[in-house]
């Protein structure tokens, strides 16, 4: 039953909302809460959608069972949201009240103070830390480093280059790596003090990746050619991207392929994605058409995109003026699925054989074996995967 507060226009996208999330949002209307806003965008993937509520949600409890997630978020646009397994679609509550600023001036003062109890040294408010000039002289080597940190200078390049590490919601929601301008301009010094600050902690994201690719060092390129050996699906890719002449290209391919068949939307499918658009040899584009029956909806709505795009047919690697077309490929329904491949398939000119399943056939008395499935014409294959897979 659709909630009398859902327009006329909203039915269709609430339908599609899986029913452990309707049935959430119909009863916090029956409760008295309200719909602030029915979208699209973060955090739902491109293919799902996400209702946003005037108030938190009071009809069950506000953490995960086995039917939901739940994440307590603080962020500028909602704060609770509430999914399923597959993190497509999304109930919002509101974003939390803005609390007041921090007093900056009061938690360095606490900062200098915890740092001159560890380091032994006596640290008061004064800049001199309460010693004299001639106190200062004699400290020792050691002393003198701690005293050098502690008075790090904010816009020094190695402080703000730490300080954009420093990845907040914002940053991370959309896409923002590290200060990577701040190396033109560092010395010398400097840059051996960034790198050591790279180098000490490990390359488990993106941003990490793309920072050491661009020092272009020779422990930044050992550290990298590690990540792309043992690192997970998104430290792999990210390497692939940022630097692929560490990748012989036929593991850049084999990863990939590996990545577009098993891999999901928040742990690599996007990376994938990000690298099919620049490097797209036959075996991607092949790895591209057999997911569009072989992968679940979600994922075949992204494949299909990037496929549109690759061919010429979209503007961006997902153009929302096909989205409507592309959400035809979200659905458990095998033969609406190949209904939506055989349209792909004539719209960018490739042979529909190559995305679906084999169907049992006869054997040929003349050869004595099935034809194989999967298998383009050879005029196909010649205008599809000419040009290193370009279309």
């Amino acid at each position: 039953m659709t909630p009398p507060q859902i327009s006329p226009e909203q039915r269709a996208e609430f339908a599609r909302f899986p029913a452990v999330l309707r049935d959430l949002v119909t009863t916090e209307l029956a409760a008295g809460n309200q719909i602030a806003e029915l979208g699209h965008g973060h955090p739902a993937a491109p293919c799902g959608a996400f209702i946003k509520l005037v108030r938190d949600v009071t009809t069950r409890p506000r953490e995960s069972s086995p039917a939901l997630d739940y994440y307590d978020r603080n962020t500028p646009s909602h704060s609770g949201e509430f999914t399923d397994s597959r993190r497509h679609f999304f109930v919002l509550e509101p974003a939390h009240p803005t609390e007041a600023a921090p007093d900056m001036d009061a938690l360095r003062a606490a900062r200098d103070a915890r740092y001159a109890a560890a380091s032994g040294l006596p640290g008061t408010a004064a800049s001199t830390g309460g010693r004299s000039g001639a106190d200062l002289e004699a400290l020792t080597p050691a002393e003198r480093s701690i005293r050098g940190l502690r008075r790090e200078d904010p816009k020094s390049v190695l402080a703000r280059f730490r300080a954009s590490m420093e990845i907040d919601y914002d940053k991370w929601r959309e896409g923002v790596g590290y200060d990577l301008s701040l190396l033109k301009a560092a010395s010398p010094e400097e840059l051996r003090a960034i790198e050591r600050l790279l180098l000490d902690r490990p390359a488990s994201d993106w941003r990490d990746v793309e920072a050491l690719a661009a020092l272009g060092t020779a422990p930044a390129r050992r550290v990298l050619q590690d990540a792309a050996q043992s690192g997970d699906a998104r430290v792999r890719l990210a390497v692939q991207r940022y630097a692929p002449e560490l990748i012989p290209e036929q593991q850049r391919c084999d990863s990939l392929v590996a990545a577009l068949g098993q891999a999901e939307i928040y742990t690599g499918l996007s990376e994938a994605l990000a690298e099919v658009v620049n490097f797209h040899p036959p075996k991607v584009i092949q790895a591209l058409l057999r997911g569009l029956m072989e992968r679940d909806g979600g994922s075949a709505v992204h494949l299909a995109a990037m496929l549109y795009y690759l061919h010429g047919k979209a503007s961006e690697p997902f153009d929302w003026q096909h989205r409507p077309f592309f959400l035809r490929f979200n659905t458990t329904d095998l033969a609406e699925r190949e209904r939506a491949v055989r349209e792909l398939c004539a719209t960018i000119g490739v042979d529909p054989g190559v995305c679906l399943p084999p169907k049992r056939v006869r054997r040929s008395k003349r050869r004595g074996r099935p034809p194989h499935w999967g298998r383009a014409t050879a005029g196909n294959r010649q205008n599809t995967f000419s040009r290193g897979g370009r279309p």
